[in-house]
This record gives C-alpha cells, sequence and structure tokens, in this order.
C-alpha cells in the first residue's frame, strides 16, 4: 500500500512539475517580448500577402507601361501584376482617364502576393517586395481619391459582371442593366470572330468609337487607333494601326483576324447589350459586348 501511495505522489510531482515549466516558458516569452501571434495580426493596418481573394478599394494609376494601386485602409502603394484580370481593369482605365496622370477609384476582387524585387539588384540580393493581384475587376469611378468608407459611393461606376467577363451564357452583363447602350463611348468587348468564339487573352479585345470619329482598342496584344463614320445603320473604319509589341499564338491570330474585320464593316445593328457588325452583303462579321463607360 505505501509503495502505492509513493507512485502517486510521484505522479503529482510530475505534473506539478510540467505546469510550472509552462507557466515559466509563457513568463519569458513575455519577458523577451515574443507570442504565438501570427505576425499579420501584430501589425494592423500593413499590408500583408494573402492567400485568399478579398475586395480591395484604392486609387489606380498607370506608368511607365505599369499599373500601381494605392490602398486606401493603409495608403500603401503597390505595383499591379499583368495577370488575372488585370487588362480589363487597364482597358477600362486607358478609355476612361482625362488624361496621362489621371488616378481614378478603382475596387477589384484580389490577393496581395510576395514576389521578387522589380529592381534587378534588389533581387539579386533576394530582396522581395508586395504586389497585387487582381482576380476580378469590380468598377472604376472619376473619383481620384480615397474617402474611406464613402469612396465606394464616388463617381459613376463602370462594372464588369463575373460571368459576362467569363464569358457565361445566360448572365446578363453590367452594362445590359443600362437605360440605353449607344454605339459611341462604350466599351464594345469582342466576343465572336467569323463565327467563332475569341479566346481568353491577357488583353481583352475590345474597341471603343469616341467622339470626332476616333477609334481606340485593344486587338488582344496591341493598343488599336483609327477612325470611323457613321450615317445612320451604315458604319466604315478608316485605316486602324496598332503599336508594334511582337504577338504569339491566339493573341496573334485574334488581333489579324480582328484588323481585317474592322476593314470589311458595312453596317450594325445593336440587341440588347450586344452589337453586331455586318459586311456588305448583310453577313455577320463579328458580335460585341457592351460595357459603358460615361
Amino acid at each position: 500500500m505505501s509503495h502505492s501511495l509513493w507512485r502517486v505522489a510521484g505522479c503529482v510531482l510530475a505534473v506539478a512539475s510540467l505546469a510550472g515549466c509552462s507557466t515559466v516558458s509563457q513568463k519569458w516569452s513575455q519577458w523577451r517580448g515574443t507570442s504565438s501571434t501570427p505576425a499579420a495580426a501584430q501589425q494592423p493596418g500593413v499590408l500583408q500577402p494573402s492567400t485568399e481573394t478579398g475586395r480591395w478599394q484604392g486609387v489606380y494609376s498607370y506608368e511607365a507601361d505599369s499599373g500601381r494601386f494605392l490602398d486606401c485602409k493603409t495608403g500603401q502603394t503597390v505595383p499591379v501584376l499583368m495577370e488575372g484580370d488585370n487588362a480589363l481593369l487597364e482597358n477600362a482605365y486607358m478609355a476612361s482617364r482625362n488624361g496621362p496622370n489621371t488616378a481614378m477609384l478603382a475596387s477589384v476582387d484580389g490577393r496581395i502576393v510576395e514576389r521578387p524585387s522589380a529592381d534587378p539588384v534588389m533581387a539579386q540580393q533576394g530582396k522581395k517586395e508586395l504586389a497585387l493581384r487582381v482576380e476580378r475587376f469590380v468598377s472604376l469611378s472619376s473619383a481620384t481619391s480615397c474617402a474611406g468608407d464613402k469612396a465606394k459611393n464616388l463617381g459613376v461606376p463602370v462594372p464588369v459582371a463575373a460571368a459576362a467577363a467569363a464569358g457565361q451564357g445566360g448572365a446578363k452583363s453590367a452594362a445590359a442593366e443600362q437605360a440605353t447602350v449607344s454605339l459611341d463611348n462604350t466599351y464594345w468587348k469582342l466576343l465572336t470572330l467569323n463565327g467563332k468564339a475569341v479566346p481568353r487573352l491577357d488583353k481583352e479585345a475590345h474597341i471603343i468609337l469616341q467622339q470626332q470619329g476616333r477609334l481606340v482598342g485593344s486587338g488582344g496584344c496591341n493598343r488599336l487607333m483609327g477612325s470611323w463614320k457613321q450615317d445612320g445603320q451604315q458604319l466604315q473604319f478608316g485605316q486602324v494601326a496598332g503599336t508594334r509589341m511582337a504577338c504569339k499564338g491566339a493573341a496573334s491570330s485574334t488581333e489579324s483576324a480582328m484588323l481585317k474585320m474592322l476593314g470589311q464593316v458595312a453596317s450594325w445593328r445593336i440587341h440588347g447589350d450586344q452589337l453586331e457588325l455586318l459586311d456588305a452583303k448583310g453577313k455577320l462579321l463579328a458580335q460585341l459586348q457592351a460595357v459603358a463607360l460615361r
């Protein structure tokens, strides 16, 4: 019996010792200023890499052939990666900005990711930087600065429905909900070309027929510039030229076919939010979907 009591007493002492070690360890960590709390939680208001997609609102600008995003919550500015839905954000910005140095309030769904520094010297030293990956372009407004929680209500939004941007059937685009969709001053996204669906490209193929007969857009690789003339249902495009970036694969074939198609257009018609371009014999050449700009 006495032997058993000694064994029980030994166990009690061992448990007490372990509890004491745990308490000492916890106090030692507090004394050193360390904690098991994640770093992101210790630094509120500072951008951190994120693994899940979230809603971001900030001021978007475009400089030196790349986008920059100033996050409204933290005030930090990060570059925008040229992937995901960046092309749609960039194209909408180019079409609606008032000047080369214009900044516009944007809302996007995306993630903050970490990548090697854009500076070659810093990259060789293993330095990294944060960047925004746009998973879905939500809206772009005429506001030029953040305004707290009220920022989302500023300006005139240029929304793009996720289903429409992905080309899913049966979903109406945001432009279709507008009271009217006009031929001019509308972002026309190319959907079909010569009866075939246009593949998803890094840069979205589109045209915008601006006032004074000016055409701007993208062939899926290069930026396009040209002229257009309308007389009732008759429509004609003048010489359309593009920048000289080398294009490969689907981007190259889509752009070539698009330029050829524009030269054959003789008339037009709009059904709902879709523009149809036809040749002189009434043959359907292309279908485009509207994203309204104001």
